[in-house]
């Protein structure tokens, strides 16, 4: 995440680990369990793929596009980037571990494109995540102002900005910090420097989205009042209550790991799929999120209908 989600969800040195640098001893003492949580992250990841892959169907060929499905639109793109990413690492980590033949060098470079991919697709969704929530917070704060001042194309250059916001974020990352090296030996100053304005964006990041869902909790609770329809403030607080029980304990998990409070080399490959499994949880549940919460009240069982009736309420719920 932000910069940890390179380094926690790259982690290239604990990558290693599993796929084959480690000595041979202490993988077999491993693929007990090593083996089950492949599977199971494979089987995940292949889970949010078909949601997010249904969620981009509909928003692109079957729904007329709002201000705010184009934030979904993204948020779904972004969320299927990261979990492609991760699922084809896993998937060539279950193929080492039944046999591959792979190469130190081949290893680097496959780790090092997809590493680039999945982070690259998970820092987007976050940040997305945060302008959807902030977004719908502002509509309901200062309803007049946002009628009437919002720019019909700010959620474009909102989606753009996230994307090349993430470029750099995974650049730093993965360039100065050396795709999860630091883990092994941590401390070099251009990665700590790295570490602490990624760790600055995150902490401002995580209080947006809590405050945001805060506001909008309150307006469910007293829409009623003033017969708003409260499906669509639900899927944002329930997609940042899932990130933020997912993916900050991964992230507070990694700062331990970088500044040496967790020292044992043997934890990094725990600590990969632990971390990935957060993230594919995260990035996986958005989609169901959208059709459990749409189906509430309705007798229509069609998916078109239920995206529909959510996200329309993006328009229905200004006030």
């Amino acid at each position: 995440m932000l910069n940890e989600s390179n380094t926690e969800f790259n982690n290239n040195a604990s990558v290693k680990e599993v796929n084959g640098t480690e000595d041979s001893e202490s993988m077999h003492g491993r693929s007990s369990y090593i083996m089950p949580l492949l599977v199971f992250s494979i089987a995940l990841c292949l889970t949010g793929l078909l949601g997010n892959g249904i969620v981009l169907w509909f928003l692109c060929l079957k729904i007329k596009r709002n201000h705010f499905t184009v934030y979904i639109l993204h948020l779904a793109a972004a969320d299927f980037t990261f979990l492609f990413g991760l699922w084809v690492w896993m998937v060539y980590l279950f193929m080492v571990l039944n046999g591959l033949r792979s190469t130190a060098v081949a290893d680097d470079y496959i780790a090092l494109l997809l590493g680039l991919l999945y982070n690259f697709g998970f820092n987007a969704s976050i940040y997305l995540l945060m302008a959807i929530a902030m977004e719908r917070c502002l509509a309901v704060l200062f309803p007049f102002w946002y009628q009437c001042h919002r720019s019909q194309n700010s959620s474009v250059y909102v989606c753009i900005g996230s994307w090349l916001f993430s470029v750099l974020i995974t650049g730093l990352e993965n360039m100065i910090c050396d795709n999860g090296h630091q883990y092994h030996a941590p401390g070099s100053q251009s990665c700590t420097n790295v570490y602490f304005f990624t760790t600055a964006v995150y902490l401002t990041v995580v209080p947006i989205m809590v405050l945001s869902s805060l506001t909008l909790l309150f307006t469910i609770q007293t829409a009623s009042k003033h017969c708003q329809s409260t499906k669509l403030y639900i899927v944002i607080v329930i997609s940042v209550t899932v990130f933020l029980i997912s993916v900050v304990p991964a992230r507070i998990l990694g700062l331990l790991l970088y500044f040496n409070v967790m020292k044992s080399n043997a934890f990094l490959v725990e600590f990969f799929f632990v971390t990935s499994l957060c993230s594919a949880f995260n990035c996986s549940a958005n989609p169901y999120i959208y059709m459990a919460v749409g189906q509430w009240g309705m007798r229509e069982c069609s998916i078109q209908k239920i995206l529909e009736k959510v996200f329309k309420e993006a328009m229905e719920s200004r006030t």
